[in-house]
């Protein structure tokens, strides 16, 4: 089994290949130095010669959803459907912010209460709340877009203090978050270059577990949309 996993979202572009063990069997990252499509074709090429593989040998994809970069998002997606599409096999959305908390989810003992958090572009916050983790991811989650004050208000009012994700592309980005929020709940960082391993790792662990949230389910190639497109969001 090889997965593949495209995540243009986070402000570079990363393309993964993992096998049914989440062994990471190819990877590339890189940034955007090059128009998306032409860039992630050469990833694409670039993790094959290195795997030794060809397309035909892909049994999966997954794709994120946003939010996040609007034009990286469009072009992996289509990429992404055009491959599910060409090749005859399963496609799996997956939006960005489930997968922050689900890193988080993943290496914590029992069910928590988890806020991720990702920056947005002039000084705001992609905000989203899981609950009850992993087993109740069952609805796609309202993601807001706020900035300091208001994130910081959300946090104060809660009666239950939940754990934060903050996902980053800089360590100084996470130090300044976290001096900014460490009085109210000390963050715990997500580096984002992570995003297509752990999406890898919720689209296996999806396939086998109904009930989870819309978005993680495997669809045909045409079903999936932008988080921009179905979320009803600013984004």
């Amino acid at each position: 089994m090889l997965l593949l996993s495209i995540d243009g979202s986070n402000g570079y572009s990363s393309v993964l290949l993992t096998d049914e063990n989440l062994n990471k069997v190819s990877e590339s990252i890189s940034d955007f130095h090059e128009k998306h499509s032409i860039l992630i074709f050469k990833q694409l090429d670039e993790i094959m010669r290195k795997a030794d593989v060809r397309l035909n040998d892909l049994t999966g994809i997954t794709v994120i959803l946003g939010p996040g970069s609007y034009t990286g998002i469009r072009v992996s997606l289509t990429i992404a459907k055009t491959l599910s599409y060409s090749l005859g096999i399963n496609i799996t959305g997956v939006e960005s912010l489930l997968v922050c908390a689900y890193s988080l989810i993943k290496n914590s003992m029992g069910s928590i209460g988890v806020i991720a958090v990702k920056d947005a572009s002039k000084g705001n916050y992609y905000v989203s709340e899981y609950f009850d983790g992993i087993e109740n991811f069952t609805s796609p989650p309202r993601i807001s877009l706020l900035n300091t004050d208001e994130l910081k208000s959300l946090l104060e009012n809660m009666e239950n203090k939940p754990s934060i994700v903050y996902g980053f592309n800089r360590s100084i980005d996470y130090e300044k978050f976290k001096s900014e929020f460490e009085g109210i709940n000390l963050p715990v960082p997500f580096d984002l270059k992570q995003t297509a391993y752990f999406a890898s790792a919720y689209t296996l662990e999806s396939k086998n577990k109904p009930g989870k949230s819309p978005s993680s389910l495997i669809k045909y190639a045409e079903e999936l949309s932008p988080y921009y497109v179905y979320g009803n969001g600013p984004f």
